[in-house]
């Protein structure tokens, strides 16, 4: 027959197109970027076994008692961690990278197949047609024997099966290609989400490099002056904390008379300063002083020096320090609505004055945090601004109340 005849011409060029779908999944370039891969991945497990044994250092260092000699190891080491994060980061990327890359060639791949996949299906529904169109009776007088006529039908049996197997394997062809548009999807958001830890990690080595200039410094003095510099920071961190606690209390009730806004439900606070990069987070376990002052109990917004400080919200001022000395933390601290305050460290101006109001958005000071510039106090590293969002005078994570009007 001339269709049945056309049909075996079909498949034998079938065939001959099918090895190019087969060779490219063993294609010399495919097998490189597999290996590739692989090595990207060989890397990442000495750099994870690495980091694993700096972590126990840092963990041994936090137990021991502070002293200069103890902080300035334990900073040495979060510096190789943080280095070997930032390395670990960027290999990270360069796996996603060449992941992506076999991704596209495979849904290429799966995409050629269903196209292929398509034709056959078309053929054999045609062919099924034809076969189908013929009654039993034309197949009989068609055909000169009953041998014919049962060759005839099982082969119209034959192509309805493989009609079948053929819709089958489109299905899963195009399910298996989803399935890699969404595995593609997915690490084109890993990469953003690690290039973003990547920044994290640079600007937090910058933030331990100072840290370990300045207690390296310290050395060249003496540890009972680092002692002293120690106990003295710490003071001023009790000082404020007690002067918040004793204050708010009263403040709160003397505010409760005042309608200039009201103190009850959410509080919105908006940026202090221009939304920036974060360089240390609420409690951040890689703070270099965590175990001199304890744990971080706010948030360091990378801000140039002399930045403007607006109000957040609404607010009543309890308490600021405004000295000329670089040995004092300058500050702020601001009441408002809900049981909320918020405290502002590293001052190189301040604009109001105590018992008076401010508005959202007004001009309250000026950042600073350079080392031994007005202000800033005796262990900063570098210009910031230190930002604590405190509930019933406990300090919470600002990440929680702050919002982009």
């Amino acid at each position: 027959m001339k269709l049945a005849k056309k049909f075996f011409i079909f498949i034998f060029v079938l065939a001959l197109v099918m090895p190019s779908v087969v060779y490219s999944a063993t294609d010399p370039n495919i097998i490189s970027l597999s290996d590739k891969i692989n090595d990207k991945k060989d890397t990442l497990k000495s750099i994870e076994t690495k980091l694993q044994e700096y972590k126990s250092k840092i963990e041994s260092a936090r137990n021991q008692a502070v002293t200069l000699t103890n902080q300035i190891e334990l900073i040495n080491n979060q510096v190789v961690k943080t280095e070997l994060e930032i390395e670990e980061a960027e290999v990270n990327i360069s796996k996603l990278e060449l992941e992506i890359l076999e991704l596209n060639n495979e849904i290429l791949d799966t995409e050629k197949k269903i196209n292929l996949q398509k034709e056959l299906s078309v053929y054999y529904f045609r062919e099924l047609q034809r076969v189908g169109d013929k009654s039993p009776f034309e197949i009989i007088l068609l055909n000169k024997s009953f041998s014919k006529f049962f060759k005839e039908i099982k082969y119209f049996e034959d192509i309805q099966n493989k009609l079948n197997k053929s819709i089958e394997e489109l299905r899963n062809l195009r399910s298996d290609k989803e399935s890699k548009q969404r595995d593609l999807e997915n690490h084109k958001n890993d990469i953003v989400t690690t290039k973003n830890n990547l920044e994290d990690y640079k600007y937090k080595l910058e933030d331990q490099k100072a840290a370990k200039s300045f207690l390296v410094g310290q050395s060249y003095a003496s540890e009972s002056k680092f002692q002293a510099l120690l106990a003295d920071t710490q003071r001023q961190q009790e000082e404020l904390d007690s002067e918040i606690t004793r204050l708010e209390s009263d403040v709160r009730k003397k505010l409760q008379e005042n309608d200039l806004f009201q103190y009850s439900g959410d509080v919105v606070l908006t940026w202090p300063v221009p939304k920036v990069k974060i360089t240390t987070y609420f409690h951040d376990p890689d703070y270099p002083y965590r175990y001199i002052i304890g744990q971080h109990s706010g948030l360091d917004l990378r801000a140039a020096q002399g930045t403007p400080l607006k109000a957040p919200a609404p607010g009543y001022v309890l308490k600021v320090r405004n000295q000329d000395s670089w040995r004092v933390y300058n500050y702020i601290v601001l009441v408002h609505a809900g049981g909320i305050s918020t405290v502002y460290l590293h001052l190189s101006d301040v604009y109001v004055e105590p018992n008076t109001y401010v508005s959202r958005g007004q001009l309250i000071g000026k950042t600073g945090g350079s080392p031994r510039t007005r202000g800033a106090g005796p262990l900063t590293t570098g210009p910031h601004l230190h930002f604590e969002v405190r509930l019933n005078g406990i300090p919470v994570n600002p990440l929680n109340y702050l919002v982009d009007l």
